[in-house]
């Protein structure tokens, strides 16, 4: 999952000002928006697992071909690094299994 922030500038309803805002994507959604003048904000519910479900699919159905196109590009490349890669790959899951665990943490107390 990504989590990225870009600025704005809108007319706040509350503040009834034009102020920068915040808005906050969790992947290619809108999880958040938040005036910087009155520090008011709307929060919008997002489904983390399926939006976990569909990042592995995607990631899952496009592995072969990544593959196929890393092995036809660099054979030599791709033959020495893959052992690295099998041994590497308990530590990278696992810390991708903590960011997510961050993420459901987050977003379950915000939007509670």
């Amino acid at each position: 999952m990504k989590e990225t922030q870009l600025e704005a500038f809108f007319h706040c309803m509350h503040c009834r000002l034009d102020e920068n805002h915040v808005i906050s994507y969790l992947n290619q959604r809108i999880s958040k928006i938040q005036c910087q003048g009155c520090n008011r904000g709307l929060s919008l519910q997002i489904d983390l697992s399926q939006e976990l479900y569909e990042e592995v699919f995607m990631r899952i159905r496009s592995k072969p071909s990544r593959m196929t196109e890393e092995y036809h590009d660099q054979v030599s490349q791709f033959l020495l690094t893959l052992p690295r890669r099998f041994i590497s790959k308990p530590f990278r899951v696992y810390r991708e299994i903590k960011e997510i665990r961050v993420y459901f943490k987050k977003y379950r107390v915000n939007n509670s």
